[in-house]
């Protein structure tokens, strides 16, 4: 299957999830310090043990975009991200 073609620089939007919403916003802060993102509430779990937050974030390549990617998984605030 043929990877789409994305058009850089653009919004990507990266899905981040966690246990609590301090913790992934102060990831994001962290991830994302001097890059152009916007940060919204997505969900929490029925049993309010998760949260989601989508980030989108104004990459300039596909590098920048798994690179980003890469920094939310080894984050300490993060579970997840999609």
């Amino acid at each position: 299957m043929a990877e789409p073609l994305v058009e850089y620089p653009c919004w990507w939007t990266y899905a981040v999830i966690g246990a609590d919403e301090e913790d992934l916003r102060q990831a994001i802060g962290d991830v994302a310090k001097g890059l152009r993102h916007r940060v919204d509430f997505s969900k929490q779990s029925a049993q309010k043990r998760y949260v989601s937050l989508h980030v989108e974030i104004w990459v300039r390549s596909k590098e920048e975009r798994n690179r980003l990617f890469r920094a939310f998984q080894s984050h300490s605030g993060v579970r997840l991200v999609i």
